[in-house]
């Protein structure tokens, strides 16, 4: 059966201008995101992984337009979304969402639970009646494990994967196809991640969606998704299917991650130490961006940047890809 493409991200750069001085003046460019295109299939979990710093929220925010490109395109349903405006902007709203990292700070704490996931039916005018909303509300509490006990809680009466669940609660009010999970368990216990890591894989083959997960942690992404890309400073250096990824990585910073990773199922994990720091946005290297830490870099890296092509069943962006 073929694939289906749901989100298509084509050649997008965000750039943030660096200003100075009293008339503001922009003397560069912080360069967050480097001509990145990706390809997200209908009902696909894709975890994006890599540094702080790296460009993972920046991907997810674009793709939900809550951040204007400096260029490059993104599709859904084939429909560039950066074209969209009025009505068609807010349907494109109700299918595509995000659960933010941290529950404590994304839910207002003077709502009671019950009008926090109730908020985005009443502004898309989903019920018609103050029952139908309370019943749908304790359907979409149901959903995510919460009994209607909770409706009249605020967020601080509840423990933090409680308040997680409300979030994600908030996101499914709207019926979407796709969500983008920025760090969504990294503010939680161990674990309590587990049980949020499971209740998000339940939800996906209960309602088929599709989700972009993104996490500084490739053991946490190991275990929810089914296809990886790994990001460094603003670009992607390998995309591939879990299995290819963790057990033959073709991209020395890709090794360097499972290195540094607890022990993944079917990885080597030899560690690895990477020289240096990772570099200056606003002064991106010349050639390959990780040469100034790659342990493998040679004269043809500082000069030539390389394409994401494909090695073994994966792409990846080494001109050296898999020789390590």
């Amino acid at each position: 059966m073929p694939t289906e493409i749901l989100v298509k991200v084509k050649n997008l750069t965000k750039k943030y201008p660096i200003q100075k001085g009293f008339w503001s003046k922009t003397i560069g460019h912080i360069h967050a995101l480097n001509n990145v295109s990706l390809d997200i299939n209908k009902g696909e979990i894709i975890g994006i992984v890599g540094e702080s710093g790296c460009g993972k929220s920046t991907l997810g925010k674009l793709i939900l337009r809550l951040l204007e490109p400096s260029g490059g395109e993104v599709f859904h349903n084939n429909v560039n979304i950066f074209n969209v405006t009025g009505k068609e902007l807010r349907s494109l709203r109700e299918k595509i969402q995000i659960v933010f990292q941290n529950p404590y700070s994304s839910l207002n704490p003077r709502m009671k639970i019950k009008d926090i996931v109730a908020e985005p039916l009443i502004v898309h005018k989903k019920c018609t009646s103050k029952k139908d909303l309370e019943a749908k509300v304790t359907e979409i509490l149901g959903l995510v494990g919460l009994e209607k006990d909770y409706l009249d809680k605020y967020p601080h009466q509840l423990s933090g994967g409680q308040r997680q669940r409300i979030a994600i609660a908030r996101t499914l009010s709207l019926n979407p196809e796709f969500l983008v999970l920025d760090e969504p368990v990294s503010a939680l216990d161990v674990s309590i991640q587990a049980q949020i890591l499971n209740l998000l894989l339940d939800l996906q083959k209960k309602l088929g969606l599709t989700y972009l997960f993104i996490s500084h942690d490739l053991s946490v992404v190991s275990y929810i998704a089914n296809k990886i890309a790994v990001m460094y400073l603003g670009h992607i250096v390998e995309v591939g299917s879990k299995k290819d990824i963790i057990q033959n990585p073709q991209h020395p910073y890709t090794k360097a991650l499972l290195s540094a990773a607890p022990k993944i199922h079917g990885s080597q994990n030899e560690k690895i130490i990477l020289k240096g720091d990772i570099a200056d946005p606003s002064n991106i290297p010349s050639g390959c961006v990780f040469r100034t830490r790659c342990p493998i870099a040679k004269d043809k890296c500082k000069d030539i940047i390389p394409n994401l092509e494909k090695h073994n069943n994966q792409l990846a962006a080494c001109h050296y890809a898999g020789e390590f």
